[in-house]
């Protein structure tokens, strides 16, 4: 038998047809016994049988086969054995513990499921502190300030979108539920983009709130783009477009004084 003098991961032979091993590796000296020198004295005789009857004729392709094997540690140890002849008639063998091979691609298996399960846990939270801060943020780019005990000013911040519209409408409805607002006013001043759904949800907002008060809701700060878009919804029922918040204040508190007086 010749050492094959080469650094190899897995256990390699080399055979004849007469299944007399001509070549062996380091890890193969060290797994297998081979003072025999023969595949018989380390293949179980079942696998032997095997071996002949699947692989023993020499081809191109090469073949795979899972044998049971007496090794230096155990009577019989199950590999899997992949053979491919080569031009001088020889079987070269590699040997693939199975038992082994399984164990640590089940442990690499069950380290991945825990990395990825906690990976999963983490980007859930990461969702959730996101979502929070995101509802948060809706919540303080429209926020209901009530002026007096009759009149009250919603300030929309930023860009108009469903989720902020629906947010902020949850707020606004209750607090004007539980007072008695007779003027609401919407300053659009610091609006940026229009969202086709936030433009939809807000005018939803509008009938409701004109619904619940009975009074005309008065907008202020509009901007041309959002102007156009609004003229769409045919809003002249539910609305009224005032020029800047002083004037409305203005307005309401000369009302107020001439009332009062």
């Amino acid at each position: 038998m010749q050492y094959f003098n080469h650094a190899l991961p897995l256990a390699f032979l080399k055979a004849d047809r007469n299944g007399k091993i001509v070549t062996y590796s380091t890890i193969a000296r060290e797994s297998f016994d081979l003072s025999g020198g023969h595949l018989k004295g380390i293949i179980d005789e079942e696998s032997i049988e095997k071996l002949i009857q699947y692989s023993w004729e020499p081809g191109v392709n090469p073949v795979k086969l899972e044998l049971n094997m007496k090794t230096r540690e155990m009577p019989l140890c199950l590999f899997e054995v992949h053979i491919q002849w080569d031009s001088e008639d020889h079987a070269n063998m590699l040997f693939l513990p199975k038992d082994s091979s399984n164990e640590g691609l089940m442990d690499k298996l069950m380290q991945l499921q825990q990395r990825l399960t906690s990976t999963d846990f983490e980007l859930l939270e990461k969702k959730e502190e996101l979502e929070q801060v995101l509802t948060r943020l809706n919540q303080l780019s429209g926020p209901f300030i009530p002026l007096s005990e009759t009149l009250c000013l919603i300030p929309l911040f930023g860009d108009i979108t469903a989720d902020k519209i629906n947010i902020i409408s949850e707020s606004c409805l209750k607090a004007v539920f539980a007072g008695e607002y007779d003027e609401i006013l919407f300053d659009l001043t610091a609006v940026g983009e229009i969202e086709g759904k936030g433009i939809e949800k807000f005018t939803q907002l509008i009938k409701t709130l004109n619904f619940m008060t009975g009074s005309i809701i008065k907008l202020i700060g509009i901007k041309p783009n959002l102007a156009e878009v609004l003229n769409n919804y045919k809003l002249d029922e539910w609305v009224q477009i005032d020029q800047s918040l002083k004037q409305v204040l203005n307005t309401y508190f000369n009302r107020n004084e001439l009332g009062a007086s």
